[in-house]
């Protein structure tokens, strides 16, 4: 009788443990970020394994603070889910000068998902929207989970979210979710809301990172060219000064120089500034492109001086996020933007538009589709990888026009299985 009752009694604890489960009672709190607006600082990922390690325990700690404070308990599970976009990271962070963090990305993303067993970073690679729709997934199916306490919702910078997160409101689920801003600045119709916030800005930058075409981030002679000590003249104004200010004479040092005025700009840095020195090659940049401006003279590459104040065109553009950048009319133009256009106020396409990260990299993945010329006759193109245009058939292998012959891509190797 007392084994008989006390098997009862046993299974009796099973079932209110199951039942309390299903209640929500031992509860479960997810972070889903979205890594091309949740940008770790400068600080943390210059560190390497070490900092991805340090970001993963400020981001535990601020959490625990957060429920403990508001809610007054402290026993739940926490998930982590980093979406992000890898190349067009890495892209930025040379743009905008971080070469330690370039360098040590790979090391942070580690220690990151090596700190938890549920922190999870993962990179979703270049298309466009994929860290959304993982989002927007993630979202839907957690938050009606009857376990699944609190939900923090770190893509505060782009509206696109704003239909789901409405979604969630509307269905009465809005007290499980919690925003946390990467930025400053939250997204008009996100902040509409009125949900709870975490901000953590020791632990993820506040302000976009924008390349201005004017960033000087001097790093090599121009590529192509000999580590030599040239002498470049500006172009001669009505009046002085003649050299921009704040240069007194460009020296190069070869590889490794270090970013400073008085040095050689470096060919991708320098992006906008009229040209008045040229050196011989069969240069890529200058064929055209969807988006950018046509040049009949491939053989030029010019050198240009750093331009130390932003440009000021007559009139600036603003981008339509509802619209693919080579739907604009016109479109802006890659060469200007990316490297440089020689046609100056008579291009056909657009100096005026004023870019943000996420422009550029579009930008660049447009030039990808076209050919670089050189590699496109079999010759070896002096910029490799930075040349603006592709060296390969983004479709590889799989390429639909290759199988018909009209693949634009023709030299030998150019459709080589694409890296992933």
């Amino acid at each position: 009788m007392e084994d008989r009752l006390r098997r009862q009694a046993e299974e009796k604890n099973e079932l209110l443990h199951e039942l309390n489960t299903l209640k929500g009672l031992e509860k479960r709190v997810i972070c889903l970020l979205d890594g091309d607006g949740m940008i770790f600082t400068q600080e943390l990922m210059s560190q390497g394994q070490e900092g991805g390690l340090a970001a993963a325990r400020k981001l535990t700690e601020r959490v625990r603070q957060f429920i403990s404070t508001s809610e007054g308990f402290e026993q739940y599970q926490l998930w982590v889910y980093l979406f992000y976009n890898k190349r067009g990271l890495l892209e930025t962070f040379g743009r905008v000068g971080l070469t330690t963090v370039r360098a040590k990305f790979d090391d942070f993303m580690m220690g990151f998902n090596q700190a938890a067993e549920r922190f999870i970073m993962v990179d979703v690679g270049g298309s466009k929207e994929a860290a959304d729709a993982k989002l927007k997934v993630h979202l839907e199916d957690n938050i009606r989970l009857p376990h699944t306490y609190k939900i923090f919702f770190g893509g505060c910078h782009d509206n696109g979210y704003v239909h789901n997160l409405r979604s969630v409101v509307t269905s009465s689920l809005g007290h499980k979710l919690v925003l946390m801003p990467g930025y400053s600045d939250v997204a008009i119709d996100i902040r509409a809301l009125q949900l709870p916030e975490l901000r953590i800005p020791e632990l993820f930058i506040t302000t976009k990172l924008v390349a201005p075409s004017y960033n000087v981030i001097a790093t090599c002679p121009p590529p192509g060219l000999a580590p030599t000590t040239p002498k470049l003249t500006a172009p001669q104004p009505a009046g002085p000064p003649t050299t921009p200010p704040g240069i007194s004479s460009f020296s190069g040092e070869g590889q490794g120089a270090v970013a400073r005025r008085g040095s050689i700009p470096s060919y991708k840095s320098v992006l906008q500034t009229p040209l008045t020195v040229s050196a011989r090659f069969n240069c890529p940049t200058m064929e055209p492109s969807e988006g950018s401006s046509e040049s009949s003279e491939a053989s030029e590459i010019p050198l240009r001086l750093p331009r130390l104040t932003p440009p000021s065109p007559p009139k600036q553009r603003r981008i339509n996020h509802q619209l693919p950048l080579s739907k604009h009319v016109p479109p802006p133009c890659t060469l200007f933007y990316l490297a440089q256009c020689r046609h100056g106020p008579s291009c056909k396409y657009s100096h005026e538009y004023i870019l943000e990260a996420e422009h550029y990299q579009e930008l660049g993945e447009n030039a990808k589709k076209t050919p670089c010329k050189v590699t496109n006759e079999g010759g070896d193109c002096p910029f490799a990888d930075e040349c603006v245009y592709g060296h390969s058939c983004p479709n590889g292998t799989t390429c639909y026009y290759l199988k018909l012959g009209k693949c634009k891509f023709v030299a030998a190797g150019m459709h080589r299985q694409p890296n992933n």
